[in-house]
């Protein structure tokens, strides 16, 4: 596997223990950090969550919390030679201050959606060009087009994405699923507005 596994459990804790057993059954190495007992493994959940909560389940930059294992199964990486991608469908570009006035925003942050790919999951969630999107889950996108871009970068066939999404001043949620498996002929993704390609991942809300 590509990325070394942590897990963050609490002893005696039911939820830490079946994540655990889960990683054993499956053959998973993973490197177990005790919350009660090692100090420096607190800071990083609270500094990562902003409170600590077991368990957690971390793979490079990549958090789960809480046992789920359908999403940890998707969640934990493949082996070589395994990796697959999700498309999004739609360009998007980091809002600016003008666009944020445009728009009405109380604030300069999110993405603006361009193009949206007839068939691309961006258009079977209803995302339509010209929405803002605000925010990917509980993160609010301050990080621009490349915080959203490695947030899809991140996610795997058969997730879904829960995206906030500002239009003509109304907020909505929409749920972008990624189909489990890709067409065989898919087209390729809309260009991108922008172009550049550091990237930032996805920030708690202020």
């Amino acid at each position: 596997m590509s990325d070394a596994v942590t897990v963050f459990v609490r002893p005696g804790d039911p939820a830490s223990e079946a994540t655990l057993r889960y990683l054993d059954q499956r053959g998973v190495a993973y490197n177990k950090r005790d919350v009660l007992s090692d100090p420096s493994a607190t800071a990083i959940l609270f500094g990562r969550l902003g409170r600590v909560v077991v368990p957690v389940v971390q793979v490079g930059e990549r958090l789960l919390v809480g046992h789920d294992p359908v999403q940890l199964a998707r969640f934990l990486p493949r082996p070589d030679g395994e990796e697959q991608h999700v498309s999004f469908g739609a360009s998007v570009r980091t809002v600016t201050s003008e666009i944020a006035q445009e728009k009405q925003l109380p604030a300069t942050y999110g993405v603006e959606v361009g193009q949206v790919k007839p068939g691309s999951p961006a258009e079977a969630a209803g995302i339509l060009p010209g929405d803002v999107i605000t925010g990917i889950g509980p993160y609010t996108v301050n990080g621009g087009a490349d915080q959203f871009r490695r947030a899809v970068s991140l996610r795997q066939p058969g997730d879904t994405m829960m995206l906030t999404v500002w239009r003509e001043g109304d907020i909505s949620e929409l749920a972008v699923a990624f189909p489990a498996e890709t067409p065989p002929e898919t087209a390729p993704d809309v260009p991108a507005e922008t172009t550049a390609e550091t990237a930032a991942e996805e920030v708690p809300p202020a």
